[in-house]
């Protein structure tokens, strides 16, 4: 199912844009918190992009080169990539200790969403062969 690829590509998108706009989003709905750009950009910033692109890389990537009737190695190894990098994505805020709970609750849920996306491709996979 390519409308799955396309959604993980949508959910890295957000994973790379966030950290960049999130901060000034933030600062609009509560100007009165204290939040550093040290932190945000420390923490945020450079993770996410760089994670977020190997995700919507591997997700078009495997667009591309799926086919329905052919299924390889490669393509399987792609899900389990991105299945890690979802993973990574929604447990980091509790690895780097973040103590902005919007940008947490954030992470986790746009993790949870590319793991079990990237899941759901490695179990359809395995039902057609």
């Amino acid at each position: 199912m390519k409308i799955i690829h396309w959604i993980i590509f949508g959910l890295a998108g957000w994973v790379m844009l966030v950290p960049f706009l999130g901060d000034d989003i933030f600062q609009v709905i509560f100007p009165l918190s204290t939040v550093t750009d040290t932190e945000l950009v420390g923490l945020l910033r450079w993770d996410d992009l760089f994670v977020g692109l190997a995700i919507g890389l591997l997700a078009l990537v495997v667009v591309t080169l799926e086919q329905p009737t052919v299924r390889t190695a490669g393509l399987r190894s792609m899900h389990w990539m991105q299945f890690g990098l979802g993973a990574w994505i929604a447990t980091a805020p509790f690895a780097l200790d973040f103590d902005m709970t919007a940008f947490t609750w954030s992470h986790f849920v746009t993790g949870m969403f590319v793991a079990v996306f990237a899941l759901i491709q490695i179990n359809l996979e395995g039902a057609k062969h």
